[in-house]
């Protein structure tokens, strides 16, 4: 990972005494930490990153994957719709 990436990351995790090692791994789904689990580190992503970093950490395969299960508990509806729009203009499933 690179500088650029460790700083994108530090940016979400600020308030937490975790790594950015430890994050890629939550939001991956290879590791959970109490309650941090993917859907917590997807959440963060999706609420913390601009749409570029955002795909640039998470891409398009994750965020697809996952939305159904997590949309309605992003708090903002102009994310939720951006989202919304980006996966149906690309025509990427949402089926999980």
């Amino acid at each position: 990972m690179d500088e650029k990436m460790r700083k994108i990351i530090r940016h979400l995790i600020w308030d937490y005494n975790i790594s950015e090692d430890e994050f890629l791994e939550i939001l991956y789904g290879k590791k959970q930490i109490g309650w941090f689990d993917n859907v917590w580190a997807l959440k963060r992503a999706i609420e913390g990153l601009n749409y570029y970093d955002l795909i640039n950490l998470v891409g398009f395969e994750i965020l697809s994957h996952n939305w159904k299960n997590i949309r309605d508990k992003i708090r903002s509806e102009n994310i939720k719709k951006g989202i919304d729009y980006v996966l149906r203009r690309f025509n990427i499933s949402t089926s999980g």
